[in-house]
């Protein structure tokens, strides 16, 4: 009897020690406080406003009208996950597979397909455009840049560029459109 009484009195103790607000540190406190007004708010990015597609597309200062765009997962490249940007000037169809295919040759007119990392670096494209060649598309590296590239809150954005006349294989190439599109 006399050790359960001990072990009743032990536990009743622990659970009150237990049951105690822990004290005070004020250094802790206000590190704490500190890093929660330091971290970006959770809540997702407004949906861009504007059509989806806005700027030009030339190929030795022929104009392409890009009318869709649309981000897909590609292949990772370096480790890193990869948002294939689709731009055409037609309807891309339900499958996007066999849409970022599809564009390389032409089947919905002109069209760009850049690849991005997430940092907003693109790592390569495939153009197609009259003006820069006849049949099929042309890969090219190093010659599109993007500005202020988003993907989040469940949109893809930002400006893809050329930064004015760019020589592809004795062609002019210019690219400057700014976009927003569904995310992956």
């Amino acid at each position: 009897m006399r050790h359960a009484l001990l072990f009743a009195v032990a536990s009743l103790a622990l659970v009150t020690a237990c049951s105690r607000k822990p004290a005070e540190d004020p250094a802790a406190s206000a590190t704490a406080q500190a890093a929660a007004s330091a971290a970006p708010p959770s809540a997702a990015a407004p949906p861009a406003a504007g059509p989806a597609i806005s700027g030009t597309f030339t190929g030795d200062g022929k104009p392409a009208t890009l009318t869709q765009v649309t981000a897909h997962t590609d292949e990772p490249f370096d480790d890193k996950p990869v948002t294939a940007i689709l731009f055409t000037a037609k309807d891309q169809g339900n499958d996007p597979k066999e849409a970022l295919f599809s564009a390389s040759f032409g089947n919905y007119g002109e069209a760009i397909v850049a690849r991005v990392t997430p940092d907003g670096n693109v790592i390569g494209a495939d153009i197609v455009h009259p003006g820069l060649q006849a049949n099929g598309s042309v890969s090219i590296s190093g010659v599109l840049v993007m500005e202020n590239y988003q993907n989040a809150g469940g949109q893809v954005s930002g400006h893809l560029t050329s930064k004015g006349d760019h020589d592809v294989f004795g062609h002019k190439l210019n690219v400057d459109l700014t976009f927003h599109t569904k995310a992956p």
